[in-house]
């Protein structure tokens, strides 16, 4: 008899241990209720250079005709210019260029110097607010690259004076307002075309 009492569990603790089993469970759906953010099990990450289809879509029937294309069958993407970039070569400037990945329907902006040095560095000023400053770029991944373009883009829209330096000394870069817009433009284009606005 004495054996059997020890085997079995009292009324007071099978209680307890449904109150406890009863409560973790509803702790349990609760929290799952709040719980916005969703595991990702998929082991990848939503890019923030993600476009959808109707960004692409647009982009491509509608902005595209303002760009030179340049398709690379290679690599499965497709290049666009800006058809009034600045294609002088007699001295530095930068234009960019939008790169849209067809695999993985990603698109990127890509700084494109027309020399070949490393790193690159901008003196900016805006006299009417008497501001000024340097923006140094080392090159790297499309992430560099895009926050490149967001550094120079409230610059733009100040119309800042911009310089880069080639061999020590400080050149004029953008002078030109169609060179100037053909930057602004790329940049805006590319920033609709993965909706960057609305993920700002």
């Amino acid at each position: 008899m004495a054996k059997n009492s020890k085997d079995t569990l009292s009324p007071e603790l099978i209680r307890l241990l449904k109150i406890f089993g009863m409560g973790s469970l509803v702790f349990v759906l609760v929290m799952s209720f709040f719980n916005e953010k969703r595991a990702n099990n998929s082991g990848k990450e939503p890019s923030p250079m993600r476009m959808t289809d109707a960004e692409r879509i647009y982009f491509k029937n509608v902005r595209s005709a303002y760009y030179d294309i340049e398709i690379r069958r290679d690599a499965k993407m497709t290049v666009y210019r800006h058809g009034k970039r600045s294609k002088d070569p007699n001295g530095p400037t930068l234009t960019f260029s939008i790169i849209i990945n067809q695999l993985s329907d990603e698109a990127y902006i890509f700084l494109e110097p027309n020399f070949e040095e490393l790193p690159i560095h901008l003196k900016w000023s805006i006299p009417e607010k008497n501001q000024e400053g340097e923006i140094t770029f080392e090159g790297g991944d499309k992430f560099a690259h895009f926050e490149f373009a967001q550094k120079i883009t409230p610059l733009l829209l100040d119309d800042a004076i911009f310089e880069i330096l080639e061999k020590e000394s400080w050149i004029p870069l953008w002078e030109d307002e169609k060179e100037r817009n053909a930057v602004m433009v790329t940049i805006e284009d590319y920033q609709k075309l993965i909706n960057f606005s609305s993920k700002d």
